[in-house]
């Protein structure tokens, strides 16, 4: 999968084990993925959805994860920055610590409002 490949929700998918967050523009989403590459988090755990034809996939991934607060945000925000023609890098993370590092090396290149979806818990990582 190239760097810039759209991500095609499937119906197991869920946000679960994955850190979220937004990025303005497709060259720093890719220069993202391409950092994170370089720290070992490989492409075949990135995935991207960039704007407004990405709103309905985005919402089918988050519609079976809606049960708590920072999932309903995370699905509002998404929908205005996909609408708006913005990225959203969505990253298999192994824990909580390992989606801190995703979100610090994204932020480098503009990454903000990174969310790490757990098992038994949502928590916002970024503003």
């Amino acid at each position: 999968m190239n760097s810039s490949s759209e991500l095609n929700v499937d119906i197991d998918d869920t946000p679960q084990g994955h850190a979220i967050g937004f990025i303005d523009s497709r060259e720093n989403c890719d220069a993202a993925i391409e950092a994170l590459a370089s720290e070992g988090i490989f492409r075949s755990r990135v995935r991207t959805l960039c704007g407004p034809e990405g709103v309905n996939q985005f919402k089918k991934l988050m519609e079976g994860s809606l049960w708590g607060e920072t999932a309903e945000e995370v699905l509002r925000q998404g929908v205005i920055e996909l609408s708006h023609g913005h990225c959203a890098l969505i990253v298999e993370a192994k824990g909580k610590d390992e989606a801190l590092r995703i979100a610090e090396i994204a932020g480098r290149l503009g990454g903000h409002s990174f969310n790490h979806f757990g098992i038994f818990a949502d928590e916002r990582l970024t503003r």
